[in-house]
């Protein structure tokens, strides 16, 4: 059989992922992403599968250019760099990594309302300036007993309610747009309830943490609306996606102090500019999108997703193909 050709767009999150990649097929690897650049080596080269992790993405120009490309695998969870629709529409399957960093991102999420309650960034930041003093009178605030809300339930959803729920003697509930069985016997076993109201979660919440995915329903679906029924002592928390919140409607309310504070792992635009108007308040605590990096999850998924876009190409059965049912349907499957 003959070695698959990989397109690889930017670094791997680990490099054991990039091994076995080029251990099992001939890689072109692009360093930088520019648009132009991949769609003339794909007119010209037959490539078989194409890798890549955000901030590149897989445009329709791109697209246009794939003449034998079979699948494309993103780096982890997330797709919204990744125009699926039309990777459907050319007969091409997408990959993606769903739970393999769940853990990362749960306790990241954590960390980022731990952060914020207990003024970690600030209280570091004056100590080492010799300002000692900045204790007097600057009161944090306690988990114990504390409302945490969840906007979606999936595996990451979960495990950060285990952590709030038994290590910190939270109380939960979680947003779900339906109340499956599944989704029932997930909350009742966790201590969390379940509803169909988003107004009640951003209104009866002391802190709000947001795991959904970006799609057409949810961009910005986090705005003034909601964020106007929170507490003024609740915080919010995203590592999810950026395009989820509303970033003025959020800036504005931080900055008159609308609510206690926010937690920030992602954003609309990544990188965001050097002035984003998030990085000037004092209420908010910034991570760079580091949520599901952690050191164990990142070799995980490096060495999966290298895995599956293989077996993929050598028309293997997998279980990670998101578009899966829309090529079946569309004749359009190669994948068993």
């Amino acid at each position: 059989m003959n070695r698959p050709h990989i397109v690889q767009i930017l670094p791997m999150y680990h490099a054991d992922g990039e091994n076995l990649l080029n251990k099992h097929a001939d890689v072109k690897k692009f360093t930088e992403y520019d648009e132009q650049e991949i769609c003339n080596y794909l007119k010209i080269h037959h490539v078989d599968g194409i890798i890549l992790r955000a901030p590149a993405k897989i445009t329709p120009a791109i697209l246009d250019c794939c003449r034998q490309v079979k699948a494309i695998s993103g780096a982890g969870v997330g797709l919204d760099n990744i125009d699926v629709g039309y990777a459907t529409k050319k007969g091409i399957a997408v990959l993606h990594a769903p739970q393999l960093n769940s853990t990362a991102t749960a306790e990241h999420a954590v960390s980022l309302l731990l952060a914020v309650m207990k003024k970690t960034a600030y209280f570091d930041r004056e100590t080492r300036s010799g300002n000692f003093r900045s204790r007097d009178g600057a009161y944090t605030f306690e988990l114990e007993g504390k409302r945490l809300g969840l906007v979606g339930f999936g595996s990451i959803a979960q495990k950060a309610a285990k952590i709030l729920i038994s290590g910190f003697g939270m109380k939960a509930m979680a947003y779900v747009r339906s109340i499956s069985e599944e989704k029932q016997l997930a909350a009742d076993r966790l201590g969390v309830e379940l509803t169909t109201s988003l107004e009640r979660v951003f209104s009866e919440s002391d802190a709000v943490s947001l795991h959904i995915p970006l799609t057409a329903d949810t961009d910005k679906m986090i705005d003034n609306r909601l964020i106007e029924l929170m507490k003024e002592t609740a915080v919010l928390i995203n590592t999810a996606r950026g395009g989820v919140i509303n970033e003025n409607d959020l800036v504005a309310a931080l900055t008159k102090n609308r609510i206690l504070g926010a937690g920030v792992d992602v954003f609309t635009e990544e990188p965001p500019p050097f002035d984003h108007p998030l990085f000037q308040l004092e209420n908010v605590t910034v991570s760079p999108h580091i949520g599901g990096i952690t050191l164990e999850a990142a070799r995980q998924t490096s060495i999966r997703i290298a895995e599956n876009l293989i077996r993929a190409i050598n028309g293997e059965r997998v279980s990670v193909v998101a578009n899966k049912a829309e090529l079946a349907e569309a004749g359009k499957g190669f994948v068993s």
